[in-house]
């Protein structure tokens, strides 16, 4: 079982030099398929002899294709054109939520085989009632038992070309109580119940926080070919508020793993009751949950309308609804300003559902520091929804364990080091 924010020590030794040179091929042949091994010896600057003993090795462990003559304007015998074997291996990738989880399984190349959604209620552990005291029940060995289930019922996992199974979730890990608190959904599971998910599918098992895998899948989308994301704060919006940071290129977790905790800012000390224990977090008002009942309520419909739906009645002007949205915003807009202001990072993206509210609640976060021009703080916060799709946390984790989790050479347990712990920047 590995976790998102491990660390990792730097070594030099011959084995780990040759794995970071095939990984970086490998994720050269990944992101330009039909690229050459000539073409990657000049990207990399690794000898004739070097790239083509490693691309063979790629090869014959099933990871790479050799597709035929690449497309040249040279004179003379063709290169080799390579692309992932996305037949290689695959992965299997589970989305938490307070309403269900959702399957995906990908092959190599980061493309779709299979997927489903399996209506899970996270309700049904007493959290969310009334009367609930504020713990997390521990539901691990339910939603564990659920992911095998799903994972054994799909018709195309092959789980001899299985590379992990990796699960993002909206919580923290706790380490010193090896547990898991999934605070959006109010449950928590120990280290143990995903210990025994490992050995009965005997494939690893590797968990992200839901944020930080959005964070990094939208850092993929902006890097560049020369130039690289250094910092960012992903605020997701779903059935919980949170923020993936990364500064200076890693990941901002803190000792324990709780930085980005932005939805228990307070906006009201006398307010709604949080399971943190406060009262008032933007968490109890920010959610889309929280936003659809409060316009179904304003607007006296029968059931909860969707971000879209409430969109269209901004766009069109219903004074109700955007009065909630409005107060949303400047909620939210609130945490954010909090962590611009803890952190110094001034690019921000918003995603996680709530950009289906459309271009006016984004107008409206984007219309306070303009407003404010003599809040020097607020000056230049670019303010964006996230380029990386609804689901970008799926995208995230798989991406991540592929560029920083999974190993090509080296042995898992001598990769890991003694005390299993890695150092991942992002």
């Amino acid at each position: 079982m590995r976790y998102m924010t491990m660390r990792e020590p730097r070594m030099n030794n011959q084995k780990t030099i040759k794995e970071e040179n095939i990984k970086t091929l490998f994720s050269l042949i990944s992101s330009d398929p039909g690229v050459t091994r000539a073409q990657l010896g000049r990207i990399t600057a690794l000898s004739p002899t070097t790239v083509s003993t490693l691309v063979d090795e790629l090869v014959q462990r099933g990871l790479v294709l050799e597709t035929g003559p690449a497309n040249t304007q040279s004179a003379g015998r063709k290169p080799i054109a390579l692309q992932v074997n996305p037949r290689g291996r695959q992965l299997a990738l589970f989305s938490l939520s307070r309403w269900g989880i959702r399957f995906w399984l990908y092959n190599l190349a980061l493309e779709e085989v299979d997927t489903r959604f399996v209506e899970y209620s996270a309700d049904r552990y007493g959290g969310f009632s009334e009367e609930a005291d504020g713990t997390e029940p521990d539901a691990g060995a339910d939603y564990m038992s659920l992911i095998e289930s799903i994972l054994v019922k799909s018709p195309y996992c092959d789980p001899a070309r299985l590379l992990a199974v990796c699960i993002c979730f909206p919580g923290i890990h706790l380490a010193r109580e090896k547990s898991f608190s999934w605070s959006a959904m109010r449950v928590s599971f120990s280290e143990s119940d995903v210990l025994q998910l490992e050995r009965r599918l005997s494939v690893p098992v590797f968990l992200g926080n839901a944020a930080l895998c959005r964070a990094y899948a939208e850092k993929k989308q902006l890097d560049g070919p020369n130039s690289r994301l250094e910092d960012l704060i992903y605020v997701t919006v779903r059935d919980g508020l949170g923020a993936g940071i990364i500064a200076g290129g890693a990941f901002l977790t803190g000792p324990e793993n709780s930085a980005g905790e932005i939805g228990h800012v307070s906006v009201d000390y006398k307010g709604k009751r949080c399971a943190c224990g406060q009262r008032g977090c933007v968490e109890q008002y920010v959610t889309l949950d929280a936003l659809a009942e409060r316009v179904r309520q304003v607007m006296n419909l029968g059931q909860a309308p969707t971000m879209a739906a409430i969109g269209e009645y901004c766009t069109k002007g219903n004074e109700a609804v955007c009065e909630v949205i409005d107060d949303a915003a400047a909620m939210l807009f609130t945490a954010i300003f909090s962590t611009v202001c803890i952190t110094g990072i001034k690019r921000v993206v918003i995603g996680g559902g709530i950009e289906q509210l459309g271009e006016y609640f984004l107008g409206r976060l984007r219309a306070f520091p303009r407003d404010n021009p003599h809040n020097k703080l607020s000056q230049n916060i670019d303010i964006s929804y996230a380029r990386s799709g609804l689901y970008g946390d799926i995208r995230g984790i798989a991406q991540f364990y592929l560029d920083h989790v999974f190993t090509i050479t080296m042995d898992s347990d001598e990769h890991w080091g003694q005390n299993g712990r890695r150092q991942i920047t992002a």
